[in-house]
C-alpha cells in the first residue's frame, strides 16, 4: 500500500520523507480513526484514504513543522472518517465540540466554549486531541513531537490555565 500513496508523490526525493512519516503516525492514525469508526475494518479504509489525501499533497505540506505536519494529518484521518461515519450512518451526525470530562471544571457549555476559544491555538489542538479524539498522552506526545512525560505535563498545565479562565470569566 505505501508504494501506491508513494507513486503519487510528484517529487521523488520527498518519498523517503513521506515514508519515514507513514510508519511514525500509521498507529496514531489507527488509533484516531478507530475511536471515531469503532470498525477496524473502516479504520483501515479510513487510514488509507488519509494516507492517499496526504500523498497528493505532500509536496506542499512537507515543509511544515513536523508538529505542524502531524496536526494536520490527525485532522485529515478524523475528517475523513467522520465523512465515513455520515455515510455509513442513516440518522445525519452532528459535531459535538462540547467537552465534558471530569478532569474539566463543571460549568455551563457556553461558558466552556468561550474559554476554550480564548486559549493559544497549540492549547486547543491539545484538548481536541485528548477529550474529543480520547488521545493518550503517549499518542499526544507523537503528535506534538514531545515526550509523554511532558505531554502530560502540557495537559495539566493547559487544564490549570482553563480552570483559571473559567473561575475568571464566571466571576464577570
Amino acid at each position: 500500500m505505501l508504494s501506491s500513496y508513494m507513486a503519487m508523490i510528484d517529487d521523488k526525493s520527498l518519498c523517503s520523507e513521506f515514508e519515514q512519516f507513514y510508519y511514525n503516525n500509521r498507529s496514531l492514525a489507527m488509533n484516531t480513526a478507530l475511536g471515531i469508526l469503532n470498525s477496524y475494518s473502516l479504520a483501515e479504509e479510513a487510514v488509507s484514504e488519509s494516507f492517499m489525501k496526504l500523498a497528493k499533497c505532500f509536496q506542499k505540506v512537507h515543509t511544515l513543522r513536523p508538529h505542524d505536519l502531524t496536526s494536520y494529518f490527525v485532522i485529515t484521518v478524523k475528517n475523513t472518517s467522520l465523512d465515513m461515519l455520515r455515510k455509513e450512518s442513516t440518522d445525519e451526525l452532528e459535531y459535538d465540540d462540547s467537552i465534558s470530562h471530569s478532569e474539566l471544571p463543571d460549568a455551563d457549555e457556553e461558558l466552556l466554549k468561550e474559554c476554550i476559544s480564548q486559549l493559544p491555538e497549540r492549547d486547543r489542538e491539545l484538548l481536541f486531541l485528548r477529550y474529543t479524539l480520547c488521545l493518550g498522552s503517549r499518542e499526544i506526545g507523537t503528535a506534538f513531537s514531545i515526550t509523554e512525560e511532558a505531554a502530560r505535563k502540557r495537559l495539566q498545565y493547559v487544564r490549570n490555565k482553563l480552570r483559571k479562565l473559567m473561575e475568571e470569566n464566571a466571576n464577570e
